[in-house]
């Protein structure tokens, strides 16, 4: 699976284009996260404005602001804590733990390396 996204610096934030797996894991993991019982706590959004973002993330490259990579990142790192085994990640999530977390740090990395190049 392919960790960093495309990330461009855009005039409202940075305009970014998931593709493949990224889309499925952010789709996944904003579902999963979306409906536990405390997604404010995890994410600092509730439930409808996750299921809002999840729908947002497609094969179209997208403006997403500060906050909504934010709330992206997070979901994905905290998302890794919400399961006692790797195993039971796998089967709800369909993906390995480490998939997240290098999409997490991709992000991240995507980000920074477009703030650098303008």
């Amino acid at each position: 699976m392919r960790d960093r996204p495309f990330v461009r610096l855009a005039d409202t934030g940075f305009s970014v284009r998931f593709v493949g797996a990224q889309r499925d894991l952010l789709d996944e993991v904003l579902t999963f996260v979306s409906h536990h019982p405390s997604p404010e706590i995890r994410t600092g959004w509730d439930k409808d404005r996750l299921m809002v973002l999840a729908d947002s993330i497609g094969g179209e490259e997208r403006t997403y602001s500060v906050e909504e990579l934010h709330v992206l990142h997070a979901a994905l790192v905290s998302v890794c804590s919400m399961f006692a085994s790797e195993e039971s990640f796998h089967i709800r999530i369909g993906f390995f733990r480490e998939n997240a977390l290098a999409v997490a740090s991709g992000l991240v990395k995507a980000v920074e390396d477009a703030r650098e190049t303008g």
